[in-house]
């Protein structure tokens, strides 16, 4: 299974970034964190360029949206699980846990927290889902 993740870079990870993943930063504008508009990067990928506007620094962070797989061993920022114990069904949040360390015979489903609050099941019947 596939989600998407937001994930902060420094400039040198940005330049990276951006290079490896043209079609997702091609003619985009990166606004350092905490700062105005006028604080930006942007990428100009069908030269490779890199254009900085404003003062920016090497470890000044930026925010991109990554799609990345999913599995047991994936970190995850925060998860949800619903455990069911036959006549009772309880549910755990966590933060920055894997699958892998909290599943336990009595785990039935996991979920992903959103930024907008709302839940993305990955995790059912023993195994993530498709």
């Amino acid at each position: 299974m596939k989600i998407k993740t937001k994930k902060q870079l420094n400039l040198p990870q940005l330049i990276e970034w951006a290079w490896d993943n043209t079609e997702l930063s091609q003619y985009k504008m990166f606004v350092k964190i905490g700062a105005t508009m006028r604080d930006y990067v942007s990428f100009n990928n069908e030269e490779n360029g890199v254009r900085l506007n404003g003062t920016v620094k090497p470890t000044d962070l930026f925010t991109v949206e990554v799609e990345e797989e999913i599995t047991e061993d994936t970190v995850i920022p925060i998860l949800i699980e619903r455990r069911d114990f036959g006549n009772e069904l309880t549910y755990s949040r966590y933060e920055y846990v894997r699958i892998k360390d909290i599943k336990e015979e009595s785990s039935t489903l996991f979920y992903i927290e959103n930024d907008d609050l709302t839940m993305t099941l990955i995790w059912r019947d023993g195994k993530l889902v498709e």
